[in-house]
């Protein structure tokens, strides 16, 4: 015995009957009013989650600087794992092992006599500030150009400035305790990355899963790469500029070697900033040696932009010096010294983004395979 239909489809179509169809332009109208909120929806979520990243951009960077000591210790653990055949834990305790071997016989031969070179930097570079207010105010047009005074302030008291540039890796909460989060976040996950990628990727669809784990891999390999090179061209600078100040007879070429080194991890402006202690130092003696030095400079960075780079970037992604500016530039307004140290990196990710998700995606859905398929989808249809 089949159910009675119920009253309730009849008074709606009887209702709908005699209300009459819907005219085209209240249609219309409702739909733009559909597409409106939407819209409005979206720019609202978009607005509040920028205003968060923005107000924890310190922990964000924090993390993504754990995230790349990650990837970088990765890449050796898998090297190692393949040439050795060791177990995937064995190989990263030796790549640990290893890397912590290097730094304790750096710190025994190196760091006595680094530690004592800094110490004499701050003094050196104050003195050779003097030198060179007091030769531009020894001609007339100096003293007109220049204001002794404003120049002074902008240079610290004593070693004030080597405080300073300790400041671009503190945060908010603290060297030391960002220096932690960075190393624990990069030691977790390079022992077990396979437990952080199946968690993020529990958060797509499972009908996307598959194409957010071949971006993930992409993103990885090719940041990989790119830290690699990065620190082969630290390499390169610092052992360069330590043995051409060393050649030069500068004194202090250790220590100077070592801030080149380390601020080559900025591109363009790290080498800027680098060159100008050198520079001062090198003044203090004569302006013949600031020229040699500005030369020794000019010479390692031209090596690296145009011989070690171009080497180095065929396995990695290869940066526009316009994009990596002014993402250095904009970040650095809006996150302050951490956006600029972390901008390259961070552009580098974003164009593997966006060359995985959209430009290949295009020319995917472009091919004419996939033309053919929704050719032959249609006709089915």
């Amino acid at each position: 015995m089949s159910a009675l239909p119920t009253p309730q489809p009849r008074r709606r179509r009887a209702r709908a009957a005699a209300l009459g169809p819907a005219a085209p332009g209240v249609a219309a109208d409702a739909r733009r009013a559909d597409r409106s909120i939407v819209l409005v929806g979206a720019v609202v979520l978009l607005v509040g989650f920028g205003l968060v990243m923005w107000a924890i951009a310190d922990v964000v960077l924090l993390v993504f600087a754990g995230m790349l000591l990650a990837i970088f210790l990765r890449g050796f653990t898998d090297a190692l794992r393949r040439a050795t055949g060791l177990p995937d834990m064995a190989a990263f305790v030796a790549v640990v092992l290893a890397l912590l071997a290097l730094l304790a016989l750096g710190g025994l031969f190196l760091g006595a006599e680094a530690a004592t070179q800094f110490e004499q930097l701050g003094p050196r570079t104050r003195e050779a500030w003097d030198k060179m207010l007091a030769a531009i105010n020894s001609y007339e047009w100096g003293r007109a150009l220049l204001n002794e005074r404003n120049l002074r302030a902008m240079m610290p008291e004593n070693q004030e400035w080597l405080t300073q540039l300790g400041g671009l890796f503190s945060t908010t909460l603290g060297a030391i305790g960002g220096f932690l989060i960075v190393v624990f976040i990069g030691l977790y996950g390079a022992a077990d990355p396979g437990t952080y990628q199946r968690g993020f990727l529990s958060l797509f669809p499972r009908s996307n899963r598959e194409r957010a784990s071949m971006v993930m891999d992409e993103v990885g390999h090719t940041m990989r790469w790119w830290l690699i090179g990065t620190f082969v061209k630290m390499t390169v600078v610092g052992v360069s500029v330590s043995i051409g100040l060393w050649l030069l007879g500068m004194p202090l070429a250790l220590a100077l070697g070592l801030i080149a080194f380390v601020l080559d991890f900025v591109p363009y402006i790290g080498p800027a900033l680098a060159a100008f202690p050198a520079l001062l130092v090198a003044l203090a003696m004569s302006p013949t040696d600031a020229l040699y030095v500005g030369l020794l400079y000019l010479g390692v960075q031209a090596a690296e932009n145009y011989i070690v780079s171009p080497l180095v970037d065929l396995r990695s992604v290869d940066l526009p010096p316009a994009l990596a500016i002014a993402a250095q530039v904009l970040l650095g307004a809006l996150l302050g010294a951490l956006g600029v140290v972390f901008a390259t990196p961070l552009a580098a990710t974003g164009m593997v983004l966006v060359r995985t998700l959209y430009v290949e995606a295009d020319e995917a859905a472009g091919s004419p395979a996939a033309a053919e398929g929704g050719a032959a989808a249609g006709e089915q249809a």
